[in-house]
């Protein structure tokens, strides 16, 4: 028999299967892609666990471990830091405890691993809370900081426009996150590691494939009704 015989109600929904099946790659995509999210999560919580009782690594050990290959992201390290004059270097917005905080930043010059320099987040300046525009600070790196490594990429803010800035002293890859400098910056809250960490990526996963579950079920219905009309 013919397509032309069949009556146009009870053709194969070509259409409607591409449809359903771009629809359903993209679901599962998604859920696969959260799952992975999830893996990665679980691995950025241990890490922060471990360091409440990790102890600080000299700045260039850890950094040479980095030139290897190592990831060295959330790992906590000291680094003494050359005098300096003060410099004017851009703040950071962000959002903490539901409140616009700005951040202060600051460049150490040192010598580890082959670079020359580190930017140091030093924390929020408390006097600047809520201020949604607030004037510059000229601040000078401590002669002594103990904090956390981050990647530039995981922060808000654009650091690396900051650290690029300073590329002739060959500035390291990471932020230093402070969790404690001497001398301390007057007015300046060190606040290293984020006010909070959901993670839900397995709701979510859960939720993506649900969804492609329920295209399917969708889907076969449809087709059922429109083979039997």
């Amino acid at each position: 028999m013919s397509d032309a015989s069949v009556p146009k109600d009870r053709r194969f929904p070509i259409g409607l299967t591409i449809a359903s099946l771009v629809a359903f790659a993209i679901l599962c995509g998604l859920g696969v892609w959260q799952v992975k999210r999830l893996a990665w999560k679980e691995d950025l919580l241990a890490r922060i666990e471990l360091l409440k009782t990790a102890p600080a690594q000299p700045l260039a050990t850890v950094l040479a471990r980095a030139k290897a290959g190592e990831d060295v992201a959330w790992t906590r390290v000291s680094v003494g830091c050359s005098s300096d004059k003060p410099q004017t270097l851009p703040l950071v917005y962000g959002v903490r405890d539901g409140d616009i905080v700005w951040r202060a930043t600051a460049i150490c010059r040192t010598s580890a691993a082959g670079y020359g320099a580190i930017l140091l987040d030093l924390g929020v300046v408390k006097a600047l809370t809520g201020q949604p525009t607030p004037a510059p600070l000229a601040l000078a790196a401590p002669a002594q900081a103990v904090g956390v490594l981050m990647a530039p990429r995981s922060l808000g803010g654009d650091r690396a426009a900051t650290v690029a800035r300073f590329a002739a002293n060959k500035p390291a890859p990471y932020i230093l996150m402070v969790e404690s400098a001497t001398p301390a910056p007057p007015g300046i809250t060190p606040a290293p590691l984020p006010a909070e960490i959901s993670n839900r990526h397995l709701e979510y996963a859960l939720t993506w494939f649900g969804l492609a579950v329920t295209l399917l079920f969708i889907y076969a219905a449809m087709l059922w009704r429109k083979m039997r009309s």
